[in-house]
């Protein structure tokens, strides 16, 4: 298993295809293994990268560097995915990040990237809100038990034995942000990504209020900014990000937006 040690952690990633490098950031709770499909899908024309988070997946579970994690979770997950980059020799890539991985690749595009000599091409977000009010924040965490039960077999096959406590910390973590009035992707972080990005999601997403305007609000910020919003979900998991509950609009989306930036996909 490809893994690479960075500041005495263990990164495990999978790499797939040839072409340009794609960079996938998972959501908070699932690991490379979770985007099988979309790896397939896009290492056609991308050399597609993804990666496990630490103390998730295949990666080192000890939590090390507990202060660096706890003053941002997502800046310190896209330092990582920088360093990483460096390791593999890669200068340039686009970015696909998922719900919570969103966050990280928001990061990574506005600060990290830029910081490490890294370009940024082009930057995908599906399914997430950069201002997270305190009540949305506390519902989106009530509604993963949810989301246990339904996916217990497949996070066992993503952690380990140990699964439980790997998402528990995660919950824990964001509901203590939340006790302390929420979570919002620092403005200068989002005034500074200056690459094509496209906003991807869906109206009905119960955990996601208010994502249009939200949406809107990014549009404004972020130059060459697209978006994509689907009226309903196509799916009965209505919590599940876009790219999983209409993968076919999401990806032929995703197309348009390459086919525009000249990148085939």
């Amino acid at each position: 298993m490809p893994h690479i040690d960075i500041a005495d952690i263990q990164i495990y990633y999978t790499r797939s295809g040839s072409g340009p490098t794609m960079l996938i950031f998972p959501d908070n709770i699932l690991t490379s293994q979770a985007y099988e499909s979309e790896i397939q899908h896009f290492s056609d024309a991308f050399d597609v990268i993804a990666f496990d988070y630490p103390t998730t997946g295949k990666s080192t579970h000890e939590v090390m560097y507990p202060d660096e994690r706890q003053v941002d979770y997502w800046g310190f997950w896209a330092d990582l995915a920088s360093h990483l980059l460096i390791e593999l020799d890669i200068k340039s890539c686009n970015a696909l990040g998922v719900s919570g991985g969103a966050l990280s690749a928001l990061h990574f595009a506005g600060k990290q990237a830029p910081q490490h000599g890294l370009n940024v091409e082009g930057l995908i977000l599906d399914s997430f809100l950069a201002d997270w009010e305190m009540r949305s924040l506390h519902r989106l965490l009530d509604v993963r038990e949810h989301f246990y039960v339904r996916n217990e077999e497949k996070l066992m096959a993503y952690h380990g034995e140990d699964w439980r406590e790997v998402v528990d910390e995660d919950t824990s973590f964001l509901r203590n942000l939340a006790d302390r009035g929420g979570y919002s992707v620092p403005d200068g972080i989002v005034n500074a990504i200056s690459c094509p990005t496209l906003l991807t999601g869906h109206l009905q997403d119960p955990v996601l209020p208010g994502i249009a305007q939200e949406y809107a609000r990014i549009a404004n910020i972020i130059p060459d900014c697209t978006i994509y919003l689907s009226a309903t979900p196509n799916h009965p998991h209505l919590e599940r990000p876009f790219m999983w509950t209409d993968p076919k609009t999401f990806r032929s989306t995703v197309n348009l937006f390459f086919n525009r930036l000249d990148i085939s996909s």
